[in-house]
């Protein structure tokens, strides 16, 4: 029974197509040593990347990327940054956290590990499952060890972080 029950999910994740969501676009940015992502709610194109290099600011809109003073608790898991105000903004990473899994045009994340330490991330459109319709979702990460993942408050950026760099999706204007 277990083993069909995982040939059958193993199956549904092959059907999956693989790359960057129809109506998205990617970028990659390099980062040494990540600990923590967090998207402002404010400001919600804005993301904060904490990483052993220091903490800087990724406009995900433009796809600029701004250094500024590290200013994070890891107890409270928020951090505050320059250019983002006197905002605390909640981040995710090593320490645990969490981002948006979910997002208000019903577009959703899910994680499966069949051959865990690798992990694979699933974005699914307009509350599909990948369960159901495997071909109407995409595959977005297939890799080791994702830190942290998940949408912006306003759902039209997704942050995928591990420990060497972080792929940012822009829903198309």
């Amino acid at each position: 029974m277990e083993a069909e029950y995982r040939n059958r999910l193993l199956d549904l994740l092959d059907k999956i197509p693989r790359g960057v969501p129809a109506g998205w676009e990617k970028e990659t940015f390099a980062v040494g040593g990540l600990m923590y992502l967090g998207f402002s709610n404010l400001q919600t194109e804005k993301l904060v990347v904490i990483s052993s290099q220091g903490q800087s600011v990724i406009d995900c809109r433009t796809w600029e990327k701004v250094w500024c003073t590290e200013c994070y608790d890891e107890q409270d898991l928020t951090a505050r940054a320059g250019p983002l105000g006197n905002e605390a903004i909640p981040i995710a990473g090593e320490g645990g956290g969490g981002l948006r899994r979910s997002n208000p045009s019903g577009d959703g994340l899910d994680m499966a590990a069949p051959f865990w330490p690798k992990e694979q991330i699933v974005f699914m459109p307009r509350s599909v499952s990948w369960y159901q319709h495997p071909e109407a979702c995409t595959m977005i990460f297939d890799d080791y060890a994702p830190l942290a993942f998940g949408f912006s408050r306003c759902g039209r950026y997704i942050a995928v972080g591990t420990s060497s760099e972080v792929d940012i999706f822009r829903r198309g204007e």
